[in-house]
């Protein structure tokens, strides 16, 4: 059989139903693989181990001639990231996807201003929501301007790369089956080509995974950021995470409006500290971001992957 599952790009097989790519033996025609029939009939959400690791991935690409999109949500941007981003070698661009979950307030320049500036981007940085369809006309013509016929779509597990080429897929009015989406990691497990049109072909791909917390709530409406006054040695609960503050300080959470955040009273053995200067952000990766206004010593117990920086809301990079 040496036909692929449009849903991950996995090479269909009917002998181990244990094993990725499995198709009954009376399903020979089947598109998809039982795996990718069940995310998208059934709303399964079953995560399986990738079969690439971020560095084959990274090597795939780095030795074809394709130009490529690396696409990242506003809320998982962080150093670990950027240098993904930075190990491709080829002609890239950085987009930032799920636009339409950024509050209002937050400016496209300011975000712009500060990934070039604090994480020296030398690359295009451009916004996208498949969702809302929001500037994918401004991507098609940005690739057409740069006379590109091909681009491989890549970046975090879950970052949008599958809901991007589907709307592609649509606005082309193509009759084509769609590539799998789902709020699981791992859903793409090789790298899929889709032909648009006679001008542009792009290639899906693996999802890079790193360290985060699993969070199987999606983002659906704008974040709404909410704002803690946290007097000294007072303990804040996000989830299973808690954070105590050794300084008087304003702390905005910009994480998923789903989390569960409070004020915690009760006692807690704080197994770890960092310290935190002035108007810093804490990146709980998996999870958004806290801004924090004053330095000090944090407290924490249960916080695993996490990335101090500066605001990204800064005022130098207005």
């Amino acid at each position: 059989m040496n036909k692929i599952c449009y849903g991950c790009g996995l090479k269909l097989q009917n002998e181990f139903p244990d094993k990725p790519g499995f198709i009954p033996q009376n399903k020979s025609d089947a598109s998809y693989c039982q795996r990718c029939f069940k995310i998208i009939n059934y709303g399964e959400n079953k995560i399986t181990s990738v079969p690439k690791e971020t560095k084959k991935i990274i090597k795939e690409i780095n030795n074809d001639d394709k130009f490529v999109i690396f696409l990242t949500d506003f809320l998982s941007i962080s150093s670990e990231v950027i240098n993904i981003f930075k190990s491709i070698k080829k002609a890239k661009l950085l987009l930032i996807s799920k636009f339409d979950i950024i509050p209002k307030s937050i400016k496209e320049k300011t975000i712009i201003n500060y990934l070039k500036n604090h994480y020296q981007i030398e690359s295009d940085i451009k916004f996208i929501s498949s969702k809302k369809n929001y500037k994918v006309d401004e991507l098609i013509n940005y690739l057409y301007k740069k006379k590109i016929n091909y681009t491989y779509i890549v970046g975090l597990s879950n970052s949008g790369k599958s809901s991007l080429i589907n709307k592609l897929i649509d606005l082309n009015k193509l009759k084509l089956n769609k590539v799998t989406t789902s709020n699981i990691p791992n859903t793409t497990m090789d790298f899929i080509k889709v032909k648009l049109n006679d001008n542009l072909t792009i290639i899906d791909s693996p999802g890079f995974i790193i360290n985060s917390y699993y969070n199987d709530k999606i983002i659906k409406k704008p974040l709404k950021p909410i704002t803690y006054q946290m007097k000294k040695n007072e303990t804040l609960k996000i989830e299973d995470i808690y954070l105590n503050f050794s300084e008087n300080t304003s702390v905005t959470l910009y994480l998923g409006n789903d989390l569960e955040a409070k004020k915690y009273y009760h006692d807690i053995n704080f197994n770890n500290e960092i310290n935190i200067g002035n108007d810093s952000d804490l990146i709980i990766k998996g999870l958004g971001f806290i801004n924090i206004k004053n330095k000090g010593i944090i407290k924490y117990y249960n916080l695993l992957n996490y990335e101090i920086r500066e605001s990204i809301f800064g005022v130098k990079h207005e």
